[in-house]
């Protein structure tokens, strides 16, 4: 069978189990309707999964695995119900709607518990790769052998563990308010977590992650061999004296410091509960100047793209910081209704649980300096892989070890250390944000620049 073949046949299943979802979707909502219920959702999904695992160097048995499930909500007199199921037969299907009843019944009523009305919604480009139903394990066996070929180039290297995985996802919704759609999308994902080992002294772990729509845009070699570079620049680390200095956070460490602190904040449910510390901040400046923050779900080839949220909605393009000024907020249809506005597309989840609230593709804005530019005017400092610790996001304090860490003294990288820790509060760093770097990294549905960050506590344990 030639590939014009084997896309055909791929499309052919993708339109079949889409529609398959799709008329669950719309049939479950007329049952609803005809029980008399004011409001029904109901949300399909189906997961195929594929992953090949390495765990110390060896190659473990590769897994698939078809998730298909379905999730209803429904409404009546301001008291809300779901229940959820993986089994489509049609007697559970009649069931899952009745369970989802008594659940209304026997909630209390509130006012904010709606449904939003249809929008206008239109395909993202780019988060479908049409290969996708032809990979096999065995192309994924193929990417490990790849990446450990060049792991092996230095035997001091061990794969702790690493996994090669690449997921297709089929999606539909339909309302009672209009809301009739069905959405796909592939993601195939590179990590690996790595240490090298020299006679008896052993470096610190370190991370490597790849994330793509497209299985041929993933480059498995390059992220074997920038992991094996950085386990081994790890080893020889050695204690430092304490001091207080600027630190450069990788974009794998902003993740956990800086990023998810950051999408609590501008999470409107905590806004409204009032443990988010920007409660009363919108419009007011939040962090430096030079700190822009946009979250699109609308990005072409985004892992975090999609025709539609959880609720059935346009995820739109947020300006959420800029110049350093809280702009706006993400927001579901319940909290929408708290706030007497519409929502804007941040509706997360799946088939198994209620909408929360999540982000799509949160997107720091690079700045004008390279990496090396910004290490080069670090006059002492610290280079952060990976940070260890805890980050509490309401108050923002935090204090954590330092994992693959570089000491910078004079804009030079001068040696690697070892149990050293960083503290401080996040919130109040935002405002001394003294650099960005042009490149940034996908670490999930996250794109991140380095980021410089002043007056630090680093302390030698």
């Amino acid at each position: 069978m030639n590939n014009n073949q084997d896309k055909t046949r791929a499309q052919q299943e993708d339109n079949l189990i889409g529609g398959y979802g799709l008329e669950v979707c719309q049939r479950l909502v007329e049952e609803g309707r005809s029980k008399g219920l004011d409001d029904i959702e109901v949300y399909y999904q189906r997961l195929k999964s594929l992953e090949v695992v390495i765990e110390k160097n060896d190659l473990q048995l590769p897994k698939s695995d078809i998730y298909q499930g379905v999730g209803i909500r429904v409404f009546k007199n301001g008291s809300m119900g779901f229940a959820s199921t993986n089994d489509l037969d049609e007697n559970s299907l009649k069931l899952l709607m009745k369970q989802a009843a008594v659940m209304a019944e026997n909630s209390p009523p509130d006012r904010n518990n709606r449904l939003p009305e249809a929008e206008k919604l239109e395909e993202v480009p780019d988060i479908y790769d049409d290969r996708a139903e032809n990979i096999q394990l065995g192309d994924l066996i193929e990417s490990a052998r790849s990446f450990m070929k060049e792991i092996k180039q230095d035997d001091r290297v061990t794969v702790d563990t690493a996994g090669f995985s690449a997921s297709i996802v089929n999606d539909a919704i339909a309302t009672s308010r209009g809301i009739i759609s069905q959405d796909r999308q592939t993601y195939f994902e590179t990590q690996a977590l790595a240490l090298a080992r020299e006679g008896e002294e052993v470096s610190s772990f370190d991370m490597e992650y790849q994330v793509s729509c497209f299985y041929e845009e993933l480059d498995v070699a390059e992220s074997g061999r920038k992991l094996r570079d950085k386990v081994l620049a790890s080893l020889g680390a050695d204690t430092i004296e304490s001091f207080r200095g600027e630190i450069l956070l990788t974009p794998f460490s902003a993740v956990t410091l800086l990023v998810r602190p950051l999408v609590f904040a501008v999470n409107s449910e905590n806004v409204q509960n009032g443990i988010s510390p920007w409660k009363d901040k919108s419009g007011k400046q939040v962090a430096a100047d030079i700190l822009t923050v946009i979250d699109d779900g609308t990005l072409p080839g985004g892992v975090g793209s999609g025709k539609f949220d959880r609720e059935g909605l346009p995820q739109k393009r947020l300006t959420v910081i800029k110049d350093g000024h809280l702009q706006e907020l993400f927001y579901n249809a319940y909290t929408a209704a708290r706030a007497g506005r519409n929502s804007n597309g941040r509706a997360g989840g799946g088939a198994q649980s209620t909408p929360d609230i999540a982000p799509s593709n949160f997107m720091v804005s690079g700045g004008k300096k390279s990496r090396d530019e910004l290490i080069s005017e670090i006059e002492r400092g610290l280079l952060v892989n990976r940070y260890s610790g805890s980050v509490d996001p309401v108050s923002g304090d935090f204090s954590g070890v330092v994992k693959g860490g570089q000491l910078i003294d004079r804009g030079c990288k001068v040696k690697p250390v070892r149990e050293v820790m960083i503290s401080g509060n996040i919130y109040q760093m935002l405002q001394k944000i003294a650099g960005l770097s042009r490149e940034r990294e996908d670490i999930m549905n996250f794109k991140l620049p380095y980021v410089l960050l002043e007056d630090v506590s680093i302390t030698c344990g």
